[in-house]
Formats: structure tokens, sequence, C-alpha cells
């Protein structure tokens, strides 16, 4: 089942929720994201959070459309983001398209990319999506569309990365080892229209990301 969740960070363009509400079974909205839903005209299926940084009047509006809302305290164990990843994955979400999930708050930005460790722990897909980057968490193998003016990432999930290898890149790799606190795997560039990573032993994040 394919979801999305729309977190309080920054969403650039509208478009991006749009775009992944068409394909979704399930929209949940994690708290202060749900100003981006209400301006997109995207009506979630629940709204979750401890709600300190919703509009007053969007959760008004809301609460009389139907939806359901899950209130949880403040001081709580969880941030919204997580709440609404542990819903997801509790209603049977398969994939899930993270948006919301960057921006000013670096802590939190860290802590939603982490996040995506949660997501393969479960056996979940999980893309985090802004206007200029889409982050995956690999576990074993990808294959990704080129997209025009991207470039393609590979940073080190874990302190070792075992047995990469990649296909339909610039700078290949051929059964490799990457380890945190280099920068080897930034900036690959695409050859062909799909470009194929696989590790044996450990977890990359693959970024596609533009200027």
């Amino acid at each position: 089942m394919n979801t999305l969740v729309v977190g309080s960070g920054l969403v650039e363009s509208g478009e991006i929720i749009k775009e992944y509400s068409r394909i979704s079974d399930l929209i949940i909205c994690a708290d202060g994201g749900a100003r981006y839903l209400y301006q997109a005209g995207i009506r979630p299926d629940i709204l979750v959070g401890d709600f300190d940084s919703i509009e007053p009047e969007i959760k008004e509006a809301y609460q009389q459309s139907g939806i359901e809302i899950i209130k949880f305290p403040a001081k709580k164990d969880y941030t919204d983001m997580e709440l609404a990843l542990n819903l997801a994955i509790e209603k049977g979400a398969t994939r899930i398209y993270i948006t919301g999930a960057t921006g000013s708050r670096l802590d939190h930005t860290i802590s939603n990319i982490q996040l995506l460790h949660k997501l393969a722990d479960k056996g979940v897909e999980g893309v985090i999506i802004n206007r200029n980057n889409y982050i995956y968490l690999l576990t074993d193998c990808i294959r990704i569309p080129r997209k025009e003016g991207y470039y393609l990432s590979l940073v080190p999930a874990t302190p070792k990365v075992e047995g990469i290898t990649t296909k339909g890149l610039a700078y290949p790799l051929n059964d490799g080892t990457m380890v945190m606190g280099t920068g080897l795997g930034i900036s690959n560039e695409f050859v062909s229209e799909w470009a194929e990573v696989s590790v044996k032993k450990g977890r990359l994040y693959v970024i596609l990301s533009k200027d």
C-alpha cells in the first residue's frame, strides 16, 4: 500500500504533495504539515501529533470534515514524524513517500533521515522527497531512473558498507567498500536511463540531488 506522509518541515511546492497524493492509498499528516495539504486542497485521511504547530483554523476545518484525528501529549518519546510513520506501518504501508521531513531544523532533518532505518527494519520502502532531493536507504539493491539535472550520491549509513556495485553511472564501483567519513560516493552522474546500486553488507543512503 502506497502512503504519503507529510511533516511540518519545509515543503517548497504543493506540486510534490499533489503528485504523490495521486498515487497514494493513504495520506497521513503530521501536525503542522496540515498547512501544506490544506493549501494544496488535499484532504488527509489521518491527522496525528501533539498539535503544537498546526494552525487552529486548519485543525478546526479538518475536524469538521470528519477525518480521523489522533492527538498525543506534548511530552512524548516520539516526534510527530515518527508517530506518523509508526501509524503508516500499523496501517499496512509497503511504500511510504515522505515530504516535509527536511528544513531549517537540522536536528529534525537528521532524525527524519535516520527514520528510514525503522522502515527498512520493517520491510517498508521509504523515500524522503523535497524540491531538490530524493533520499533512499539501500539495504540490498535499487534501480533508479535518470532525472534530468540530478546527480546520484552514495553515503554510508553504517560504519562500513561492503560489496557495493553500480551500473549506469559515470564512476562505477564493482564490489567496492565505503566507510563513514569520506566523500567517495558524492555527485556521480548517470550515463544511461537507469542506474542500479547493490550492496552485500551494510546500508547506504542513495540520494538523487540537484542544485
